[in-house]
């Protein structure tokens, strides 16, 4: 009927997983780069926001939350040098492939500036 060859059953199969894999990561990478942007605005206007580390942490991890980002508050490092914030996140989300199971690890670091004297 479709005449299903050996090497159109493997196309496929490849194809399936090729998907799947896709739907896999792609998630991750989406939520990841949305919250990266969300981290160079909360720290860029912090100091004219006049926000504490604190507040930065805690805005962090809520969005974090309604991202579903694995993240908890000792990954986040907040740290105010005069009227610049520098907040450094480490985090890693897993991929779970079924047969492999891999952690795609994230990095942020961003420095914000206040410029009022």
């Amino acid at each position: 009927m479709f005449r299903l060859t050996a090497r159109r059953v493997f196309m496929i199969l490849v194809l399936v997983m090729a998907i799947f894999a896709g739907a896999q990561y792609a998630p991750a990478l989406f939520y990841s780069f949305q919250f990266n942007d969300f981290i160079r605005q909360e720290v860029k206007y912090a100091a004219a926001a006049r926000k504490s580390t604190d507040d930065i942490g805690r805005e962090l991890l809520d969005k974090a939350k309604e991202m579903h980002i694995p993240i908890t508050a000792r990954d986040i490092h907040v740290t105010r040098r005069g009227p610049a914030f520098t907040l450094d996140l480490d985090y890693s989300w897993p991929i779970d492939l079924r047969v492999y199971k891999h952690e795609l690890k994230f990095h942020v670091s961003e420095t914000g500036e206040s410029f009022e004297r």
